[in-house]
Parts: structure tokens; C-alpha cells; sequence
């Protein structure tokens, strides 16, 4: 079993082969049909104000853009040249409208989506990074790539964060993939700080069917509901060596924004290893 659609949303040169990188772990030897996206927000003709060599700055501004676009272009054709996957390029100019929702609807016809952790110190973050806007959204799993750290195998050895809810159970099948080929599974409990609820024990039903996937996993020391859980969650990462971490995706609206919620927000925040998110 092998994801056969991946759609990797390249935004930004400086992290597009950490990017690619991650995507080609990910398709391993299968051939795989990678996908690789780039949006170019346009910019209007004409400036609105009538501002002395607004004209100009407009015009170096799609100029740079442009460039940019050339060169993550490259980047993706460069790593992909050679490998087992069937790389397909597309470039979005986008005069108007809501950016994450065009990559969205792109995204939704994948099996899975790669994209970048937000980098707070980008400038272009605001409108550029969205990896939860995806996550919730897409209805497809995103793997979200940290910006920092060391980027090996993905998948060798992995964590599940389980909590008995309607998105864990989404995110560890659609895992499977990767959790099939894992050299070691484990599942830890864990509860939202605000749920009032106890740790999820991992369930038995949940390793019987691994199992039948051809997947052993090993149930992990529970984490109990606290304002810490988060930073014990990193911790387990680090003592167990994991290299993704697969989870659901919690969120709701704000203000018509769509934001992640308790644990999901601090492990977007600040994660040190590729994570998977389900919603």
C-alpha cells in the first residue's frame, strides 16, 4: 500500500528541497505522482493611489515574483529529475482571492499533501503559510515538515498520538502507508488539557486491526490531561528517536478563521519532526 497521488505546496525557495526532500521519503520507491504547486499572488496594474513611481514598484514586485516562481520551478525539476516519481509542475497566478483555498481544492483530489511548518520570522507567512487551514479543510491528511532540525527517513519510527476521537481514527489509516514499512510503531494515549477526560488507553481493537495491515504496534505510557501535554508529547518524541508523528487535527472557526485548538496548536508551533495531521 503506497500513497499514488502526493501534492507538495512549494511556496517558498528557501525551504522548497527541504520540501521535496521529504516528499521523495515519503514515496520511497513506489512511483508515485508528485505534484508540485506554486502560487504567484499577482498584484493589481494599477496602484490605487496615485502614488510618484507606484507604477514602477509594481512592476518590480511582479518582476521579483516571477523570478521567485522560476526558481522554485527549478528546484523541483532538479530534485525530481531522476527519481521514481512522475513529477508534474503547476504554477497558479492568483490575482484575487483566498490563496489556501485555491491550494485546498487542489489538494483535495491527492492522497496526500506535504507542506511547510509557518515560519513566523517570513515575511510572506501571513499569506503564504497555512498548513492548518489545509489540515482542517482539505479532508485529505497533510504531513506539515518543520522548518528546523535534521530531516532523515521519514517513517522509520513512528508515534501515534490517540485519543479515541473521530481524527485519530482518521489520521492512523490514513498513515497506513507509512506505518506498514515503519520499522516501529507506538501508540501513546494522550487527552486535550480542556476535555476534562482521561488519557485514551490505546485500544486493543485499534492494534488488532494494525495488525491486519501488517502493522505491530506497541502501546506507550499515557499522557494525562494538563497544560504541559504538549511539551511531555515533544519529549516522547526525543526518548523514543521518532521521525514523524501522527495525530488528528483540532480546530475551530474564529472569526471566520479556521485555528487550531490545545495540543494540535502547541505541536504545530513547535514541532521537531514531520507530522501528520488528520481531520
Amino acid at each position: 500500500m503506497s500513497y499514488k497521488t502526493i501534492l507538495l505546496y512549494l511556496n517558498d525557495a528557501r525551504r522548497a528541497e527541504r520540501l521535496i526532500a521529504a516528499a521523495l521519503s515519503v514515496a520511497g520507491d513506489a512511483k508515485v505522482h508528485l505534484i508540485g504547486l506554486h502560487l504567484s499572488p499577482g498584484m493589481a496594474a494599477v496602484p490605487p493611489l496615485a502614488v510618484p513611481y507606484a507604477g514602477d514598484v509594481v512592476d518590480i514586485a511582479i518582476a521579483e515574483e516571477r523570478d521567485a516562481a522560476i526558481k522554485v520551478r527549478d528546484i523541483f525539476e532538479r530534485a525530481t529529475a531522476g527519481q521514481a516519481v512522475v513529477a508534474e509542475w503547476r504554477q497558479v497566478e492568483v490575482v484575487a482571492g483566498d490563496l489556501a483555498e485555491i491550494v485546498v481544492r487542489h489538494g483535495r483530489t491527492a492522497d496526500l499533501i506535504v507542506a511547510s511548518q509557518t515560519d513566523p520570522s517570513w515575511s510572506f507567512a501571513p499569506v503564504l503559510d497555512f498548513p492548518e487551514r489545509l489540515a482542517l479543510s482539505a479532508g485529505r491528511p497533510v504531513l506539515v515538515i518543520p522548518n528546523d532540525g535534521a530531516l532523515a527517513a521519514i517513517g522509520r519510527s513512528v508515534l501515534v498520538a490517540w485519543n479515541g476521537s473521530r481524527e485519530a481514527a482518521r489520521a492512523v489509516f490514513d498513515a497506513l502507508p507509512l506505518l506498514q514499512r515503519a520499522g516501529r510503531v507506538r501508540v501513546i494515549g494522550l487527552s486535550e488539557p480542556s476535555s476534562g477526560k482521561a488519557a485514551a488507553e490505546p485500544d486493543l481493537g485499534l492494534a488488532a486491526t494494525l495488525a491486519r495491515h501488517g502493522v505491530k504496534a506497541e502501546a506507550a505510557q499515557s499522557i494525562a490531561g494538563g497544560s504541559e501535554v504538549g511539551d511531555v508529547l515533544l519529549s516522547r518524541l526525543a526518548e523514543c528517536d521518532a521521525d514523524l508523528l501522527v495525530m488528528g487535527a483540532y480546530g475551530h472557526s474564529r472569526l471566520h478563521e479556521l485555528v487550531f485548538g490545545g495540543v494540535t496548536r502547541h505541536i504545530a508551533r513547535h514541532m521537531t519532526v514531520p507530522t501528520l495531521l488528520s481531520h
